[in-house]
């Protein structure tokens, strides 16, 4: 990953350990199918890293890595950066033309790309992406044969745009890729090109929406248990949510929703912040409940009926 102050790290996941490579740790911004360590011991052996084989950018058996190292370390300032990524890009290329090449120019906060079908260079600019939720989603099929800013291109979500793409373009790739690729378990080509189109809607069905609703635990008043009432309320495909004591109310704050798991985060009138984890199962949900300091204990909830 990199930033737009040029910053770049490697972050691995290596026998359940994290490994971060940055600063003076990755002399060579790159990273590949090897852990960062290998990439550099390999380096080690190419001319001008400290060995004697000759680091061709033409030739395929030379490791990605090193061409990486050699092409930004002789990079000319005075050269159009996008066009010397992209040319990067090409000289990195394995076997064959790749279907799509992507560059991110972070300080520009623009992307450029071309693909096989049509490597005329577009662009995006992220500045004039409206990236808020009271904007739909936009798509664009990236094949385009102008080159340029392709903002222009891009069009609100529908299925039956996305219906019209899966069968004009995505269905194209038959036989290079097998039906079967499409058709497992049993599915027709129609009913793939039906399902990837509408599965957006499906969180707005009732049964996507079973969290919906009042949530309340049952006390035991001898022991000075807390009320805990959660209620969950939806528009679309937006989930808000708000958390009770019987007394004071406080809206749910970070609030995600995957499978049958919740979790979200409030804070206290005093200021006190608390995370909430919760499991939904049938007309019951088990919430955990833990401040940054403090295990605030599991609760039992159940569905109030309306």
């Amino acid at each position: 990953m990199g930033d737009a102050q040029g910053n770049t790290a490697a972050i691995e996941f290596i026998k359940g350990k994290v490994v971060v490579h940055k600063g003076k740790d990755m002399p060579v911004p790159g990273l590949f199918n090897e852990p960062y360590a290998r990439e550099m011991d390999i380096l080690r052996y190419y001319k001008g890293f400290g060995g004697d084989y000759e680091p061709d950018l033409n030739d395929s058996k030379v490791p990605r890595f090193v061409k990486t190292a050699v092409m930004t370390r002789d990079y000319n300032p005075d050269e159009n950066i996008v066009d010397y990524g992209l040319k990067m890009l090409d000289q990195l290329m394995v076997d064959d033309v790749p279907e799509w090449s992507v560059l991110f120019d972070v300080r520009s906060r623009t992307v450029y790309f071309k693909t096989r079908i049509n490597p005329e260079i577009k662009k995006l600019s992220m500045d004039q992406v409206d990236f808020s939720n009271n904007s739909p989603t936009l798509i664009a099929n990236i094949d385009m044969k102008e080159g340029g800013n392709m903002y222009a291109e891009l069009q609100p979500f529908t299925n039956e745009r996305m219906k019209n793409f899966t069968e004009k373009f995505i269905f194209s790739l038959i036989p290079e890729l097998p039906a079967k690729f499409f058709t497992g378990g049993g599915l027709t080509l129609e009913e793939y090109a039906q399902r990837t189109s509408s599965h957006s809607d499906y969180a707005k069905t009732a049964e996507a929406q079973f969290f919906k609703g009042e949530w309340k635990n049952m006390p035991d008043k001898l022991k000075k248990e807390m009320d805990i009432i959660l209620k969950f309320e939806s528009n679309g495909e937006a989930i808000t949510g708000s958390v009770s004591n019987g007394r004071d109310i406080y809206a749910m704050d970070n609030l995600s929703l995957a499978g049958n798991k919740v979790k979200f985060t409030f804070k206290t009138k005093g200021g006190t912040l608390i995370e909430i984890k919760s499991v939904f199962d049938g007309g019951q949900m088990k919430a955990t409940m833990a401040g940054i300091e403090n295990n605030y204990g599991t609760y039992v909830l159940n569905r109030i009926l309306p």
